[in-house]
């Protein structure tokens, strides 16, 4: 097909349609070189390992190359006999998308929801929960110095309702008398004053010599 009858197609197509045809042409042609953190490896073992290359696994500082394993440099520890490379025990050991790990990690930073960055970034929502994890796990072990310095505040207000608030109301408290009484309690207390009379009159007739004391009466 000739390139002009493309042209000439492409200036029958709408403002948008024109804009989405030249983006994705200019995407095919001239890709722009992806944030692999991968093209980092360099920075990455210099500040890594800043103090000597030492072994991730015991400590060891005694160590040598042990080839490449897809354009990483792997090392053998002669103290402990394991190899690792520069990414092993690090959030992002055995990643499968090492381009979008900057951009996870600049979203992570500006607070942007694990939904919203697995739909950025094209990934499943349980995936960005498990990097936030690995990245949260790896900071702990860093720790955190302590803080010193002038710490600065401002005044916070709350907004509050009074609906459904009634200030006249006596609230009926547990030690606060209140002047009906319950039927049971009334009851109740009546029934004991009661009682409590018949057995002070009983008592009163055993200590009085002179009452006769009440006999019980009996049927031949």
């Amino acid at each position: 097909m000739d390139w002009k009858a493309v042209y000439g197609d492409f200036s029958d197509l709408p403002k948008s349609e024109q804009h989405s045809l030249f983006q994705a042409i200019k995407d095919t042609l001239f890709p722009e070189p992806k944030e692999d953190i991968a093209n980092m490896v360099g920075e990455i073992r210099e500040v890594r390992f800043s103090s000597g290359l030492a072994c991730v696994h015991c400590g060891s500082v005694n160590n040598k190359r042990n080839g490449k394993y897809r354009s990483r440099q792997r090392y053998i520890c002669k103290g402990c006999g394991k190899s690792f490379n520069d990414m092993t025990a690090s959030p992002i050991s055995g990643t499968h998308y090492p381009h979008i790990w900057l951009k996870y990690f600049q979203m992570m930073v500006d607070g942007v929801t694990l939904p919203k960055i697995a739909e950025e970034l094209e990934i499943h929502v349980s995936t960005a929960f498990y990097w936030r994890y690995k990245i949260l796990i790896a900071l702990r072990s860093i720790g955190f110095s302590t803080l010193k310095g002038i710490i600065e505040s401002d005044e916070t207000y709350f907004l509050e309702s009074d609906k459904a608030r009634n200030p006249s109301r006596i609230v009926n408290l547990a030690n606060v008398a209140v002047k009906r009484r319950s039927v049971a309690s009334a009851k109740s207390k009546s029934a004991w004053l009661s009682l409590m009379t018949e057995t002070e009159t009983f008592c009163q007739k055993l200590l009085d010599v002179d009452a006769p004391l009440p006999m019980k009466s009996t049927k031949h």
